[in-house]
């Protein structure tokens, strides 16, 4: 098969793929967030609740980047900053339930874009299109 062909292909997956991702964003209003931001939110839900000082330390940011960013998130409504009450410079960070939604669209990305898959192919083709994604991801 010639490379080009595959290419095409491979292509015309990644868009199916991307624009699951975009349907999905647009489903939840996210115009205000860039998707490289989604680490953050994804940190913070893991964690439950950082310091701003811990997602610098975490992300290798400068404080000043960091109040950037939680501000944003603060302003489309994603996270919560609450002052800690043994020490009022230290700031506590979590999300909030729209945030934690945001931090789980991987799995909504995924979701979709296999729902599509499932509606073009037979049981059969899905079961080899498995086959052959584990077969490419093997390290």
């Amino acid at each position: 098969m010639e490379k080009e062909t595959m290419r095409q292909a491979f292509n015309a997956f990644l868009k199916m793929y991307f624009d699951s991702c975009r349907e999905v964003y647009e489903s939840l209003d996210l115009k205000e967030l860039k998707e490289g931001q989604f680490k953050y939110l994804k940190a913070l839900d893991q964690a439950g609740s950082l310091t701003m000082s811990e997602l610098a330390a975490q992300f290798n940011l400068s404080k000043p980047t960091v109040s950037e960013i939680v501000k944003k998130f603060e302003d489309t409504g994603v996270v919560k900053r609450k002052r800690c009450n043994d020490d009022n410079r230290v700031i506590n960070i979590t999300l909030t339930k729209r945030g934690e939604l945001l931090a789980k669209t991987n799995r909504l990305e995924s979701d979709l874009a296999l729902e599509k898959i499932k509606s073009r192919l037979s049981e059969t083709e899905i079961e080899q299109l498995v086959k052959l994604f584990n077969k490419i991801g093997q390290v």
